[in-house]
């Protein structure tokens, strides 16, 4: 991916509104679209600051309101943005702005992607000068899937009274898991084996009712990721947080240990991680846009 910086003088201006206008500098026609180091402003002025406006998007995981700048933002993903001076902590915050409203939509504090692709957000003087400026790339989402504790899963094993958090998130057609906050509707086949007992945008709270398999479905649009959900058929499945694991319990436990990792029968899929740009080279850890 090519990179551009800017010198002093009034060519950053020149440069900025050249960047708001198209999304990319003098490579508009190659393949190689102009990459902007998310977080820092390209003008070196200050940083974008990232903040989750639910806890469905994957760019906050630990359930904080500020994520990792991400690589990539879904198409129809809502979040807001900070900007915070280089030289100067307590100078008031610039005035940010969609650099192509039809591109990146600014509704009160919220952007949301509307095409894919490269725009500008700026953040603007009182003067009405550009201040700095920092690029958002938007994705398509191609696919969606359900996770627990950020790991993908195509069948999942509970005990009897067990009550669950799985989580839908989508990718794009590079593995990116995308940030923004995005909405999902949640149905399971048979709640008699599994009932939704709490929503959010893009959470469902399960609790298993009684012996049988059902399957829980996410649907966002014209995607859906579909969850077995056995109860009482089989080992219990667990995740471990912190490496990810996947193993079995006795369904002679009287609780499901979160702590232990799930069953051979789950299945586990990882997306890409690039925490400091927005390169296509492709990770081995599920992160959002590439930025957990």
């Amino acid at each position: 991916m090519s990179q551009r910086t800017s010198s002093s003088g009034p060519r950053p201006l020149l440069l900025a509104w050249l960047l708001a206008l198209g999304g990319c500098f003098d490579d508009c026609g190659s393949d190689d679209p102009y990459d902007p180091q998310p977080g820092p402003g390209e003008l070196g002025n200050g940083e974008f600051h990232y903040r989750c406006i639910g806890d469905g998007d994957p760019a906050c995981t630990d359930g904080g309101s500020v994520g990792n700048f991400p690589a990539r933002v879904a198409v129809g993903g809502r979040f807001e943005l900070e900007y915070t001076w280089n030289d100067d902590v307590s100078r008031p915050p610039p005035d940010l702005r969609s650099g192509a409203s039809e591109r990146l939509r600014l509704q009160g504090e919220i952007f949301t992607p509307l095409v894919e692709g490269y725009t500008a957000v700026l953040a603007l003087l009182p003067d009405s000068g550009i201040g700095d400026l920092i690029h958002i790339r938007a994705s398509t989402p191609i696919e969606a899937a359900l996770q627990h504790q950020r790991v993908d899963y195509s069948a999942y094993s509970l005990a009897e009274g067990d009550e669950l958090r799985f989580d839908a998130i989508t990718r794009d057609g590079d593995a990116y898991v995308l940030a923004g906050l995005l909405t999902f509707t949640f149905a399971v086949d048979d709640p008699a084996v599994a009932e939704i007992v709490g929503t959010g945008d893009a959470h469902v709270i399960l609790r298993a009712q009684g012996e049988g398999t059902t399957v829980l479905h996410a649907t966002l649009g014209d995607l859906t990721a579909d969850l077995e959900i056995s109860v009482g058929q089989g080992p219990v499945t667990s995740t471990d947080p912190t490496t990810d694991a996947q193993t079995t319990t006795s369904t002679d436990s009287s609780t499901t240990d979160d702590s232990t990792a799930g069953t051979d029968t789950t299945e586990s899929t990882t997306g890409t991680t690039d925490t400091t740009d927005t390169g296509d080279t492709a990770g081995t850890t599920d992160t959002t846009g590439g930025v957990l």
